[in-house]
């Protein structure tokens, strides 16, 4: 599977803490994903290797975060859609919104997380509980399920990470 970069566009921008740095760059990147269990794993070295390149200074606990979200909405779109996905990420003005395109067109319903059986139902509280604002397109062959960040010291903030 191979990376297509859609718009990259590098900025030079004042890192102003090792939480909060803005991104060093404005930038798309749109990847295709197989419909398999390989698409996770996929999605996060990508999604790493696109946070190095335009948020360099961006905290390590953070980047965890964002690359958890990454996990869990690509592990819902391969549980629950068929055929393969698409994990777009985007960051322009210290923002970053992760997406992730499938071809069913049922939007996720939260749900309340099943921690007995582990059957899942965490994905869309846990990048809630990290700041993202999480909304749904429905499209002509599909959805696009969003996990917003607004810039990045309102969204560590949002998380209750500023100190961290």
């Amino acid at each position: 599977m191979t990376a297509t970069a859609v718009t990259t566009r590098t900025t030079t921008a004042r890192t102003t803490s090792a939480t909060a740095a803005p991104p060093d760059g404005t930038g798309t990147l749109a990847v295709p994903l197989p419909s398999g269990l390989r698409a996770p794993s996929l999605a996060r070295r990508t999604t790493a290797g696109f946070l190095r390149r335009f948020w360099p200074g961006l905290a390590p606990q953070r980047r965890d975060d964002f690359l958890l979200i990454v996990s869990e909405l690509v592990t819902n779109a391969v549980r629950h859609a068929p055929g393969p996905s698409t994990l777009t990420l985007t960051t322009a003005s210290g923002a970053l919104d992760i997406a992730v395109t499938d071809h069913s067109r049922v939007p996720p319903a939260p749900r309340a997380p099943d921690r007995a059986d582990g059957t899942g139902g965490m994905g869309l509280h846990i990048a809630e509980d990290l700041g993202a604002r999480v909304f749904t397109q429905v499209l002509a062959d599909g959805k696009c399920v969003h996990a917003a960040f607004a810039a990045s010291s309102e969204s560590n903030e949002a998380a209750g990470r500023g100190g961290r």
